[in-house]
């Protein structure tokens, strides 16, 4: 192939979000990030803390990124209600909502990086392969085969029905309807503890958000989603090359990569503890 057909991987900022909770688990991955991928100190960092939870100095005492910036979230006047059970929590879904609505106005990398403060770095440096991008996709994430709640995506073909006049989607409803029953809709779909994202994309996905539902918020309380339901409604964004259709998603599996997320805290520090022995 010629030159022009192997581009090199694009440059991207990394997007990391932390309240109390989240900052306590970054104290114990951030090690092995830099250990095992030292090329991330390459990139800008972004951390958006919840600042009524963490500070900017707490945030600089466990990172000690060269090129960091610490910004506040949420915005002000800006409030996250919820209610029972995990997908309704408030403060579950302030953080997701930071993810849309912060990269556009801090990111000036054609990508961003989002990585979970729950997931460990192990292995070798020499993770991202440049073929990902060849057709500039939406997203480049960790592959995942669900989305729950069940009427998530049920949800969203509603929300894109009341608001068409201020959505420009080039592609029909998802039409992903759950059995009656089941507590998931089962899909091929992406999960985003490690992921790429357009950063264009996902201006325009808080625009549609801030427009249809209100500033800050999201129309479901998901931004992986709200994000895939986006990606798959807004087709791709450069023209259809032959007979083939650029995808928008690249399902990777990072686990492969030396990617590894452990949500729960006690396995966060000893998968940490054992990459850095490594």
């Amino acid at each position: 192939m010629s030159g022009e057909d192997h581009k090199p991987t694009p440059g991207f900022t990394i997007v990391v979000g932390v309240d109390k909770k989240h900052l306590e688990q970054l104290a114990w991955t951030w090690p092995t990030w830099r250990k095992h991928k030292p090329s991330l100190l390459k990139s800008r960092m972004v951390i958006f803390r919840d600042h009524e939870q963490v500070t900017e100095q707490e945030v600089r005492r466990v990172v000690d990124h060269p090129d960091l910036i610490v910004v506040e979230w949420p915005q002000k006047g800006v409030e996250y209600l919820g209610g029972d059970g995990k997908w309704n929590n408030a403060q579950r879904y302030k953080m997701l909502s930071g993810f849309v609505h912060l990269p556009p106005i801090y990111v000036k990398t054609k990508y961003y990086l989002k990585l979970d403060t729950d997931v460990v770095a192990t292995g070798v440096d020499d993770w991202i392969d440049p073929e990902w991008f060849r057709d500039y996709p939406l997203i480049v994430s960790q592959k995942w085969g669900y989305t729950k709640p069940p009427n998530q995506m049920w949800d969203l073909d509603e929300w894109s029905l009341i608001h068409r006049d201020v959505l420009n989607f080039r592609t029909n409803l998802l039409n992903l309807h759950p059995k009656p029953g089941d507590d998931r809709i089962k899909h091929k779909r992406f999960i985003s503890w490690c992921g790429f994202f357009s950063t264009e994309f996902t201006k325009n996905a808080s625009y549609y958000a801030n427009m249809t539902v209100g500033t800050g918020q999201l129309p479901v309380r998901s931004q992986d989603g709200y994000l895939y339901y986006l990606a798959k409604r807004l087709g791709s964004p450069i023209l259809d090359m032959g007979e083939t259709r650029p995808e928008v998603i690249v399902r990777c599996n990072f686990k492969e990569l030396g990617w590894q997320q452990w949500s729960v805290m006690r396995n966060v520090r000893k998968y940490s503890m054992l990459a850095m022995e490594s």
